[in-house]
């Protein structure tokens, strides 16, 4: 009975000696008792509430766009999470904005996480080890989390990680600067215009684009039970782009930027972990009509600190941040109608306290509870206070599975808008006051999940349902800008909203074919207080129906994997009519959202092959085709000028079929 016992807890050890081994599956028998555990080897794992852990290593195997695969397209296939179109650099979870989501590094919040079209993000694949992702966020947010994980461990002397592609390279070296402390340094740079400058354009508009990231990690472990990590971020962006339809050109620079030091202590019974950060994005862009010229200029710089103990069963933790902003504030020279006048800088606090707890109870239950309360001051000098309380009950069926219920009301501060999403920073930060009420939700879920095949396969079922108030959606577009006396709150449309779906999931976690299948139905409407659209419209982003199938196989050298997409169409608004007047072009925008784009549908494949493979270095060439099937989908409506007769019609991504070749090396 002993010896059975000490198996029992040994298992989840002895299932790391699998991992390493080239089987799937480990045997052990005692005394007629025969244990049996598989290895794990998707690059997915579901962890305790409902968190997903992603390996950034496993998932490079996967279709590389441009020579990358980047972790925050990757968690667009998973279930909840709305697929994006190539113009479209958001993440829309469970319905949600994407200004509704907490992106961070290991905490510290990133604003602007993507680069151009969303084909890239800011997080360099190559210095990270890990992402976490969870529907639900932690701070004051109404969406979701993604956040990228520190590494605690202390590698090799030296190590390094170089991926050669053919519109962006990156590299990472790690040096162990001491027993005790470990260094690790990140760079990325595009260089598109060289080799491709002929056919980057849309429509025959030529664009010239540039971006670069910059990561640096310090460790330092002083004591077995104390880490102190240093981090810095900072990345940069160029574009511009010849509208020739309406001789209109715009250029854009813009950037972010983060600094932290995380220290982790753990005792015998707590563990705490403390935050000072500072993190920013700017913006400054620039456009053209004719003689005259709109200057268009944003920033966000938030400066904080996040503390957290857990002791035992409770958690309990503090954060305080400072923000200083600066709205979309246009300057012209040159314009009819123009007002010089733009928006006033903002400055805001934000603070929360939070407590929880853990609970098992007889065995098959597990109660989650916390409360968290908020103070915010506003640029007016106003305070909002906000109640948080999250509760959730899981019974646990064992080999039929654990059944979780939820609920819990939500707070966010800072709203994000704009005229579009299409990786241009044309969208904006501003804060809660005298433009709009902050903003709260409450949500509900129930889920269900469950094991098959000894865990060789998982299922999981997801149905949600929020209600958002003090929404915002942007109503104007950049002609606005050259016709019109501007004002940020004539352009705001603000309401409430209702999102609700259903999430299904079957995912194969074990064997040389690892993947998931997953189909997602979800609603976002909102309902506006402007009596100009009375009635219940779609959210810009909505798509009612998603399918996601991803696969990757492993054959001796070889990694084969592929992605397959099939999304309905986001609506938009059409123009109900269009006309020239003094040079200049006006437009009435018909019924909103009252129109949709065709489904989108792709299919990517990639293979891998490994020159050599082992414990101390890798290298190897990767061959991905983008849109396999080259199909001409729809990213947006936009009017259009050739030869003097204007049209309005779907516009799709200038690159159909993207091939991509990369060759990586690590050490």
């Amino acid at each position: 009975m002993i010896v059975k016992l000490f198996a029992l807890l040994a298992l989840p050890a002895l299932s790391g000696v699998g991992a390493g081994a080239q089987t799937d599956s480990l045997y052990m028998e005692l005394d007629s008792t025969t244990f049996v555990t598989r290895r794990h080897t998707s690059a997915i794992k579901t962890v305790r509430g409902g968190v997903t852990q992603i390996s950034l290593s496993q998932i490079q195997s996967m279709p590389k766009i441009l020579g990358s695969t980047d972790p925050v397209n990757f968690i667009k296939n998973l279930p909840g999470v709305q697929t994006s179109s190539e113009y479209d650099s958001g993440i829309h979870i469970q319905g949600c904005d994407n200004a509704h989501n907490d992106i961070s590094l290991a905490g510290v919040p990133i604003y602007g996480a993507n680069h151009l079209f969303g084909f890239f993000s800011v997080f360099n694949p190559s210095h990270y080890t890990k992402m976490s992702f969870s529907r639900n966020a932690q701070s004051n947010r109404l969406g979701g989390t993604l956040r990228m994980e520190l590494s605690d461990t202390l590698e090799r002397p030296v190590s390094g990680d170089v991926s050669i592609g053919i519109m962006s390279s990156q590299g990472t070296i790690g040096l162990k600067t001491c027993s005790k402390s470990h260094l690790r340094l990140s760079a990325r740079q595009s260089y598109m215009n060289l080799l491709y400058k002929k056919w980057l354009s849309i429509e025959g508009s030529p664009i010239r684009y540039g971006f670069g990231d910059y990561n640096l990690s310090w460790l330092f472990t002083p004591t077995s039970g104390d880490c102190i990590w240093l981090e810095g971020y900072w990345g940069h962006d160029n574009a511009h782009i010849a509208e020739q339809s309406f001789d209109i050109g715009l250029g854009v620079d813009w950037g972010n930027h983060a600094g932290a030091v995380h220290w982790e202590h753990k005792g015998a019974v707590t563990m705490q972990h403390h935050t000072l950060y500072a993190s920013g994005f700017r913006s400054d862009g620039l456009m053209t009509q004719n003689e005259s010229s709109l200057t268009l200029r944003s920033r966000i710089n938030t400066y904080g600190y996040k503390g957290s103990l857990l002791w035992k069963g409770f958690t309990f933790g503090a954060e305080a941040a400072f923000h200083d902003v600066l709205p979309q504030t246009p300057s012209s020279e040159g314009l009819y109608g123009i007002d010089g006048h733009g928006q006033e800088r903002q400055h805001g606090i934000e603070t929360s306290v939070h407590a929880g707890y853990e609970a098992v109870l007889a065995d098959r239950w597990t109660i989650e509870a916390g409360l968290k309360g908020s103070l915010y001051i506003s640029p007016e000098k106003k305070a909002y206070r906000g109640l948080s309380p999250q509760a959730s009950v899981t019974y646990n069926m064992y080999r039929y599975g654990k059944l979780t219920a939820s609920y819990g009301w939500r707070h966010q501060y800072l709203f994000q808008t704009g005229l579009s999403n299409i990786g241009l920073p044309v969208e904006f930060w501003f804060l809660a006051g005298s433009q709009s009420a902050p903003q709260a939700s409450q949500q509900a879920d129930i889920s269900y999940e469950a094991g098959l095949l000894r865990d060789a396969l998982a299922v999981s079922v997801n149905i949600y349902g929020k209600r958002l108030y003090n929404q915002v959606e942007y109503k104007g577009d950049m002609l606005d800008f050259f016709n019109s006396v501007y004002d940020l709150d004539d352009h705001l449309l603000k309401g409430d909203g209702w999102n609700y779906g259903l999430n299904v999931m079957l995912h194969k976690q074990t064997g040389s074919l690892t993947g998931w299948i997953s189909y997602s139905l979800g609603r976002a409407l909102r309902r506006f207080d402007n009596p100009d659209y009375a009635g219940i419209y779609p959210a810009n982003h909505e798509r009612i129906h998603e399918l996601n199938a991803v696969c990757a196989y492993k054959l001796g050298k070889w990694d084969f994997s592929g992605t397959f997409v099939y999304a309905g169409g986001a609506p938009f608004t059409a123009p109900e009519y269009y006309y020239i007047s003094s040079g200049q072009l006006i437009t009435k925008p018909g019924e909103h959202n009252a129109c949709r784009m065709r489904p989108y549908v792709r299919l990517d494949l990639s293979a891998t092959y490994s020159f050599i493979k082992s414990d101390r270095q890798e290298n190897g060439i990767n061959f991905s085709l983008y849109n396999v099937t080259a199909r001409k989908n729809d990213v947006m409506y936009r009017l259009n000028v050739r030869d003097g007769v204007y049209s309005y019609g779907p516009m799709s991504f200038f690159l159909r079929m993207v091939p991509s070749v990369s060759y990586f090396h690590k050490f």
